[in-house]
């Protein structure tokens, strides 16, 4: 094996550098480290009598004496540099350096022991812990290495996060309190047995972090929240027995679901909830006279008092049993899945029908609470029902297929936190990446019913993408003109009497949303026209989609849409958005199969005002419907979309039916001609002239209006029917006229024969 370079370099750099100037030099030395993996993870053998190999040994060896050299040197900076590449020496190394770490690992244990800076302690840690987790794959390295100093490491870092005296602040920053709490986390699967004697001690220090509330008088962040959860649901590693640590997981959730009700009791009491448990529970006194305050429970987390902390501690327990789903288990465990949902379903229920709704509407108060509690529990209760929402995402992601038949009541509490919190970002957030969760699971077995009820969230998805595009226009305030400003007394901007030539164009392309939400809105579009069933969406609720798929240029919802073609309950096929998507694609080698593989019906030419009229219809209705029954009327009024031509087209192909030439005989929707068949027929979903052929044809039904016919009738493109010379003279009959009496002639004829 030949010398690297890197090798040499590295020795000689490493005994030339002043101790000051080395963590400067730290991203250089670990790339010349990297270089030498092959002469690292080599077999080394300094009596070797090539000459090669004598002196890659020699290096190698010498570089191991720099680095022990500078672990156990004076000068912090230079110990913090040697624990640095102590961990890339072993992550490069393998077996072949581990087994000379013993060494290093006793050096990194008496840094943390002493008084470096914590920097310098919190590099030591990560580079033990990573020492210990590539050696518990050798028995033998575990055996001389690991075993005997675990023990010492543990209390090592316990002392660091011992909690101080009351009154007292602790000294150890969080960020390297995050650090331990994550390496206890990892080191308790692989080491359980001996990790067990400091469970107690492990339990006490982290207690403060676990669900934290603003009474403490502390500010947690939320990565070491989440890392306390962490270790605290690895700690059932370390119980012994078959059934110990499931028996342990368990319990914890149980102590949790309490916990969380009975903090709910306190926080809840402004409001007669209407919420009955499923299991057995008592609830708790409540003293109207005192403010709500909260205790240890079964959890042993520190007490909290005001109407805030409380929802710091509600948010902290729904976290918590909501990491307790995400990170794995020692065993195969039960989920109480009937428990989360009782949870989740107490606070959905308290909650609005529409964001136009005041709550003191919405719900039944006790008179015994007052004023400012209840709308400081309003205020609240947001962030209480994004977390309830995150539960049930982790819940569907755990349970995966055997969600299904929670889907009923997952979307139940799914609807009652959207519409009450439709106009808050991070509500709408959560609730397109739940739905967006559970539609492959149950999305094509939903009824129609279903569907329509989740039509507020998908309305509020595709006027996200089009703000976020630039198709929706803001709704502009109302201005006073200066009469009434000076008549009321009020001052008023005098910049908003002035024309703007450049607010029209920021108002709609000035980004609001967060990366993450138009990324989670865009693939809950892709789902909902791939799991959805396409028959039970109204036609302008399709269109939309479409029409958003087509102005965001979201080639996988545009794919979606294509693939999934809208087929109304006449059975006529809606067209395809596939020339769109061939126009913004044209390189694309899937687009080009689909292209070759899909075939279009012959359309008819259509007007465009007609397309436009068409969809402007189909959309208005829809947005109606939904606005008389979700109240949800700000929501829809705010889909507007820029009158440029693409939009028109795209609407268009969202709400036209096509019409199949009479000569045409690929239309799969032709009616076949028979001796008194008319010429043609279209089928319509918005014209209402088969009920009306069927009225005629009974005797006592009175004939249809000739004004609804014929409106429907000019909006399609019908061939002329070859008049009889007895009828040429008829100038106010309509098309459909004709072809009637043409039928009842015919009978007439039959019967005298």
């Amino acid at each position: 094996m030949s010398l690297p370079p890197d090798l040499k370099v590295l020795c000689r750099r490493l005994t030339s550098t002043p101790p000051a100037q080395l963590p400067h030099s730290i991203p250089a030395f670990i790339n010349h480290v990297l270089r030498c993996k092959d002469v690292l993870s080599a077999p080394q053998d300094q009596k070797s009598k090539d000459a090669a190999s004598s002196e890659t040994a020699s290096l190698v060896h010498k570089l191991r004496t720099i680095v022990t050299t500078l672990l156990n040197g004076k000068s912090a900076m230079g110990r913090f540099t040697g624990a640095t590449l102590v961990k890339a020496v072993v992550d490069v190394g393998g077996w072949e350096c581990l087994k000379e770490s013993g060494p290093w690992v006793r050096s990194l244990l008496a840094m943390i022991q002493k008084n470096d800076p914590f920097p310098v302690k919190e590099v030591a840690i990560v580079t033990l812990v990573r020492i210990y987790s590539l050696i518990h794959d050798y028995q033998t390295l575990t055996r001389e290495i690991a075993t005997p100093t675990i023990p010492t490491f543990f209390n090592a870092c316990l002392q660091l996060i011992k909690l101080p005296p009351a009154g007292q602040r602790l000294k150890t920053p969080l960020v390297v309190v995050e650090t331990i709490l994550d390496a206890f986390s990892t080191l308790i699967p692989l080491y359980p047995t001996t990790s067990r004697p400091f469970n107690g001690q492990t339990r006490t220090a982290i207690r403060p972090y676990l669900a934290p509330t603003s009474s403490d008088g502390i500010t947690i962040p939320q990565p070491l929240r989440r890392a306390s959860r962490h270790l605290a649901l690895s700690l059932h590693f370390t119980t012994a027995g078959k059934t110990g640590p499931t028996d342990d997981w368990n319990k914890l959730v149980e102590e949790l679901r309490k916990d969380f009700h009975s903090s709910a009791d306190q926080v809840f009491r402004a409001v007669q909830e209407s919420w009955e448990s499923s299991a057995p529970y008592t609830r708790s006194k409540v003293d109207f006279d005192a403010s709500p305050a909260g205790a240890e429970g079964a959890a042993q987390l520190p007490p909290w008092t005001g109407i805030s902390a409380g929802r710091d501690r509600l948010v902290g327990l729904l976290e918590y049993l909501t990491d307790s789903l995400r990170y794995t288990t020692k065993a195969s465990v039960t989920v109480p899945v009937g428990a989360l949902l009782d949870v989740v379903s107490r606070v959905s229920l308290i909650s609005r029908n529409s964001k136009s709704q005041s709550w003191d509407q919405a719900l039944e108060t006790q008179a015994a609470v007052g004023r400012e509690e209840k709308e400081e529990l309003w205020a609240v209760m947001l962030d209480i029902h994004v977390a309830a929402l995150d539960l049930l995402l982790v819940l569907v992601q755990r349970l995966e297929n055997n969600s299904l038949p929670l889907a009923p009541e997952i979307y139940d509490n799914l609807l009652l936190v959207f519409k009450s919190g439709i106009n808050i970002p991070s509500v709408r957030f959560t609730a397109y990446k739940l739905l967006n969760e559970t539609l492959p699971v149950c999305g094509p077995g939903l009824q129609k019913l279903t569907v329509e009820t989740l039509g507020v969230i998908i309305l509020a998805c595709c006027r996200d993408i089009q703000q976020e595009t630039g198709y929706v226009k803001e709704t502009k305030a109302a201005t006073k003109n200066g009469a009434d400003t000076k008549k009321n007394g009020i001052a008023a901007n005098a910049d908003l009497f002035l024309p703007s030539q450049t607010s029209d164009a920021q108002s709609s392309s000035k980004p609001s949303l967060s990366k993450d939400h138009l990324a989670a809105a865009e693939t809950l579009l892709t789902s909902l026209l791939s799991h959805l069933p396409q028959q039970h969406l109204k036609p302008g609720l399709r269109g939309l989609l479409d029409q958003t798929a087509i102005l965001s240029r979201n080639k996988d919802a545009m794919l979606a849409s294509v693939l999934n073609p809208y087929v109304n309950q006449a059975g006529a096929m809606y067209p395809s958005i596939l020339p769109y998507l061939s126009q913004q694609y044209p390189n694309d080698k899937g687009v080009e199969i689909l292209r070759s593989n899909i075939r279009t019906a012959t359309q008819t030419p259509t007007p465009a005002d007609d397309f436009g009229a068409n969809a402007t219809a189909t959309l208005a209705e829809l947005e109606a419907g939904e606005a008389a029954k979700d109240g949800e009327e700000e929501i829809v009024s705010e889909i507007e979309v820029a009158q440029d031509e693409e939009m028109k087209d795209a609407s268009a192909a969202a709400g036209t039916i096509v019409v199949a030439a009479d000569d045409d005989d690929s239309n799969p929707f032709k009616t076949s001609k028979g001796a008194n068949a008319a010429p043609a027929e279209v089928a319509n979903p918005f014209a209402v002239s088969s009920a009306q052929k069927r009225k005629l044809n009974d005797s006592d039904a009175s004939p249809p209006k000739r004004q609804s016919v014929e409106r429907k009738v000019e909006r399609a493109v019908v061939p002329e029917p070859v008049a009889k010379p007895d009828e040429a003279g008829d100038d106010d009959s309509d098309d459909e006229s004709v072809h009637l009496n043409m039928d009842l002639d015919d009978d007439e004829e039959e019967d005298e024969e």
